[in-house]
């Protein structure tokens, strides 16, 4: 039975891992005057105080899964954080909604666009952050 625990334990470290990764790898790709790649750490550095640090949540608590992952002390945070990362991500979205373009992101400017522009924009690191979390979520559900 131990196996079986650590093996489900493993398969939440990976889609954490996952969900790390996709940070590093350009998360929005936007079409103006150009195309521009965004990777998690590109947006850190641009933008308000409250952005920087929701976007740096969504890394933290990815790595903090992997950790948790690994060591069986650490458990208790695995679905923290989970949920720290994913509505860290959520918030950002939601920011990026509602910038004015010069407050979230100075190099790129969205405007007034509307959800259904931003989402258009994900790329390669979104949907790696977004598959990392449904396996997270299926190794958190299947240990259960």
């Amino acid at each position: 039975m131990a196996k079986k625990s650590s093996s489900i334990s493993l398969v939440y470290g990976i889609g954490m891992l996952l969900a790390a990764i996709g940070f590093c790898l350009p998360v929005f790709q936007f079409k103006f005057l150009g195309t521009h790649t965004m990777t998690g750490f590109d947006m850190v550095g641009d933008g308000d105080t409250a952005a920087k640090i929701f976007t740096l949540l969504i890394f933290i608590g990815a790595v903090a899964g992997v950790v948790a992952a690994f060591l069986p002390q650490f458990s208790i945070l695995k679905p923290i954080a989970l949920a720290v990362s994913v509505i860290s991500f959520i918030i950002v979205i939601i920011m990026m909604c509602n910038s004015d373009g010069a407050s979230f992101l100075r190099s790129v400017n969205l405007g007034k666009k509307a959800a259904e522009k931003v989402l258009k924009s994900l790329y390669v690191g979104a949907y790696m952050i977004i598959a990392g979390w449904i396996v997270a979520i299926a190794g958190l559900v299947l240990k259960k």
